[in-house]
This record gives structure tokens, C-alpha cells and sequence, in this order.
């Protein structure tokens, strides 16, 4: 371990040791005794004090996602390992068989299918053959709505929008490079811009579909166990698709705007379409098998908890996915050592797993309430407008953004402290919890770094970190224009408030 590992490790030690030391508050213990969790004061006492050790863990494990002395699951692992000594090592380990956790880490396993077997890049390259020769598809603004509905199609399936990433840029920064756009020669023609404006789409994409992005499983999981809404996929979707649609729309034409390429025409790309299918052959057999797998999940995660056949009432989300693994496995697209290679889903697994389970104690202990009273005292906005409250909580969790690297980490550390305040307000917390939801995805436009996508997409180096910067700000602030103006009355049809 060298010095700089050493000292990342200290604080992370030191904040564990120090939470599991001070004598359990005795607000906690007056709430575990007033919920009922225990029979009697002494009862409670030793509940609270599991809750207040387990708050310990947590705090420790936050600690070690921020500062990362070692890798995630590195840091996860030891500190439970540590843990289970002396907790219940079942309620340690019990984030494991999560279904939200289980469905995170199948939904990403799944995608892997889409690059293998090269289905997503056939799509859009049937795009680019289809809609490119269009006198719209052949212009510059043209090329970056085929990206978008490239992306667009790939990603209620695509459970890491990493991945889908990888799968559609490459395609669309060969036409750049055979147009002259390359990072060093002539960026501004067009690569520039196709990079800037694919960030935002592929954020904007994620948001539609609780399945768009590994976090969105995070976000949802966390809302819940933190006192919010509950989103189920179908829920999410029609949440979303209004103001989520509106914004992908706008997206290609006010990056035009803001960030105007240098040519307006391609020209020719017609031999970079044939290169392509002469290297792709025609569809495999494997590439059909697994559009049908793929549509077959989609309305599954749509109507599944509606179905009712015999014993089976309803099937969640969590069952879908796997049944898109096994039916991926049980028709030869993926093999096990295949999935073994999704170190993503896996490194994802491990350290969530382990995090999902510490918050999810936390919950079951009243933890959060009792955190709402301590920070009602500091930042009471109980008789403050509903609506203020909501703007006040979300520029505090964009405020905070820039300091995660981690998408996933920051909202597990801080949407529980969001919600935890919106409870002692009269803010409503179905919408708060859409709104934290839908710009758990929209706030990665802020920063180069703001989840593995943005690293991946602004790694292709079109564009200098100060116009990231500028152009993400200020389509956050568009997209909260349209959330106000028309998100939430769509919400107020809906019933959703």
C-alpha cells in the first residue's frame, strides 16, 4: 500500500470507528420505541444501536466510494467483511438477494448480447443507410437525430448506457474522421458537435426507461428505502415520456445553436455503409433471435405486473431480466464465460449489493426520520412553499455534483439526505421523487466525469472541458424550464399529484 492509498484509507477508518463509538442518540432510541420495533425500552435501546452501528457501516462505505482508496467492491468487501464480526451477518449480506440489486446486475449482463453479436451496430448502420440518403439524414443536424434514434432504440434494454455508448459513437465518429473532423484536425466541422450533442442524448435516452442506465436502477432503489415513491418501470415510463420526448426532440436542434458544426452537408458517406455491410454480412440467425428477445423484455417490463395467468399474479421486473439472460443463454447468444467477461455488472454488483443492503437497514431501523428531526432543527423548511422546497432540495443535489465521480455513489449518498428533508416539509414527495429520478440522468450533463458515459464520450476528445462545461449547464437549465412548464402539468393529468 503505497502513502497516497494510505491516506485516502485513514478518513475512511476513522469516520466508521468514530460512528460506532458515540453512544447510540437518544432520539433513535425514542423513535425505534414509538415505531414499535421493540417491546420495551431495553429492547429498543439494543435495536437502535444495531441501526446506529449499521449508520457506522454506511457512513464508512460513502466515505471510501468518495475518496476511493481502492476500487469499489475492494472497499464494500472489507469494510462488511470487518462488519459481519460483530452484526448478524445475514441482515450484513442481505443487499445480496436484493430484487433491485439482482435486477441491476441482469439488466447489464444482458446488454453485453447487443455488442456480441454486433446487433446494435447493424442498427445503426440500417439507420445510416436508410435515413442518411434523405436530404435531411444527409446534412449535419440529420446525423445527430439518426444517432439519437439509434440510441433511442437500443436503450430500453441497454441497462449501461456505457456500453450502449461504445456499441453507436464509433459508427458515427467514422463519418466525422471520413469528412476531415478528427480531435486534432478540424474538430469544429463536425465531431465536435456530434460528440457534445450525443452526451445529451444519451442521458436523455436513459431517463425515458427505468432499464436506460445501471444508475436508474440505483435511483430507484434508493428513493424507495428512503421514504419516496416507488417507480416501477411502467410507472417511470409514462412519467417520463412527455417531457423526456420533448427534450430529446429539442436536443439536436438547440445544440445546433449553441454548438454549430462547421459544414451543414456530408456529402457522400455511401461507401462507409457498403465497408460496413460487406464486413457484417446479412442478419445471423442469433441477431433475429435476439430482436425478439429484446422486444419480448420490453413488454415485459411493460405489462408484466399486470399479467394473471393461473399462480401467476403479476411478474416484476427482476424475473424479466433474468428470463432475457436465459433465454440469451438457452439460444446461444451469450455463454457463461461470457457473461463472466460483464466485469461492469459484476464489479456493480459487488459494491452495491453491499451498499443497497446498509441504507436498506438504516430504513428498517427508522434511521431517516430520525435523521429528519436532527436536520429539521438546522434547516427548517416546514412552512415553506411545496414547490420552493422542491427547487431549493434540487439545486442543492446539483450543487453537490460536481464533487462524484461516481454517478451511482452520489446518489446513494445524497438522495437519502434530499428525501429526508422533503419529509418534514410540505413538499410532495412522488414528485420530488420523479424529479430526483429524471435528473439523476440530466445532472451528468454537468460535468466531463458525470457518469461513465460522459467519461467515455468526452474521452474521444472533440471538445475542451470549458465547452462542456457551458453547453451542459445550460441545457440543464432548458430541461428545467420544460419539467416546470410541461412535465408537471402532464403530472397533475396523470393524477400523479
Amino acid at each position: 500500500m503505497d502513502k497516497k492509498t494510505f491516506l485516502r484509507l485513514l478518513p475512511v477508518i476513522f469516520l466508521g470507528l468514530i460512528v460506532w463509538i458515540i453512544p447510540t442518540p437518544q432520539g433513535l432510541i425514542d423513535i425505534t420505541l414509538s415505531s414499535k420495533l421493540a417491546k420495551n425500552p431495553a429492547g429498543a435501546a439494543k435495536f437502535a444501536a444495531n441501526t446506529w452501528h449499521m449508520f457506522g457501516i454506511y457512513a464508512a462505505i460513502l466515505c471510501g466510494l468518495i475518496l476511493k482508496p481502492f476500487a469499489e467492491p475492494i472497499i464494500v468487501m472489507i469494510i462488511l467483511a470487518v462488519a459481519s464480526l460483530f452484526m448478524d451477518p445475514t441482515k450484513v449480506y442481505a443487499g445480496y438477494g436484493s430484487p433491485s440489486v439482482v435486477f441491476l446486475l441482469s439488466v447489464v449482463l444482458a446488454c453485453g448480447a447487443f455488442t456480441k453479436t454486433g446487433l446494435g451496430k447493424r442498427i445503426a448502420f440500417v439507420l445510416l443507410e436508410k435515413l442518411g440518403k434523405t436530404k435531411f439524414g444527409g446534412t449535419s443536424i440529420g446525423l445527430a437525430y439518426i444517432l439519437l434514434i439509434c440510441d433511442l432504440i437500443l436503450s430500453p434494454a441497454t441497462g449501461s448506457n456505457t456500453s450502449r455508448s461504445a456499441i453507436v459513437f464509433p459508427i458515427f465518429k467514422g463519418v466525422c474522421e471520413s469528412l476531415g473532423s478528427t480531435p486534432t484536425e478540424n474538430p469544429k466541422k463536425l465531431g465536435a458537435y456530434l460528440e457534445l450533442t450525443y452526451h445529451m442524448i444519451s442521458m436523455g435516452t436513459a431517463v425515458l426507461f427505468l432499464t436506460g442506465m445501471a444508475s436508474n436502477a440505483v435511483i430507484a432503489s434508493t428513493i424507495q428505502s428512503s421514504g419516496g415513491a416507488v417507480l416501477s418501470w411502467m410507472f417511470w415510463f409514462k412519467a417520463a415520456i412527455v417531457p423526456g420526448a420533448i427534450v430529446l426532440f429539442i436536443i439536436p436542434l438547440v445544440m445546433y445553436k449553441l454548438y454549430k458544426p462547421e459544414i451543414k452537408e456530408l456529402g457522400d458517406i455511401d461507401h462507409l455503409i457498403v465497408k460496413a455491410k460487406s464486413e457484417m454480412g446479412p442478419m445471423k440467425s442469433k441477431e433475429k433471435i435476439l430482436l425478439g428477445i429484446f422486444i419480448f423484455s420490453i413488454l415485459g417490463w411493460m405489462f408484466g405486473p399486470q399479467i394473471a395467468i393461473g399462480p401467476i399474479k403479476g411478474v416484476d421486473m427482476q424475473v424479466v431480466a433474468f428470463l432475457f439472460i436465459g433465454l440469451e443463454l438457452l439460444f446461444g447468444i451469450m455463454n457463461w464465460d461470457d457473461l463472466l467477461k460483464e466485469k461492469m455488472a459484476w464489479s456493480m454488483y459487488m459494491w452495491y449489493g453491499g451498499f443497497f443492503g446498509s441504507a436498506a437497514i438504516l430504513a428498517n431501523g427508522k434511521f431517516y426520520p430520525f435523521l429528519a428531526s436532527l436536520l429539521k432543527k438546522y434547516l427548517n423548511l416546514a412552512h415553506v412553499n411545496g414547490w420552493l422546497v422542491i427547487l431549493i432540495l434540487l439545486i442543492m443535489a446539483f450543487a453537490v455534483k460536481y464533487f462524484f465521480v461516481s454517478n451511482s455513489a452520489y446518489i446513494g449518498a445524497i438522495y437519502p439526505i434530499i428525501l429526508t428533508l422533503a419529509l418534514t416539509t410540505q413538499a410532495n414527495i412522488t414528485v420530488l421523487s420523479l424529479l430526483l429520478a429524471f435528473f439523476g440522468g440530466y445532472s451528468c450533463w454537468l460535468t466531463n466525469y458525470g457518469n461513465g458515459a460522459s467519461i467515455y464520450i468526452y474521452s474521444q476528445g472533440y471538445v475542451d472541458q470549458k465547452d462542456w462545461y457551458r453547453v451542459g449547464t445550460i441545457m440543464v437549465g432548458i430541461v428545467m424550464l420544460i419539467y416546470v412548464v410541461v412535465a408537471l402539468p402532464y403530472w397533475k393529468i396523470l393524477g400523479i399529484y
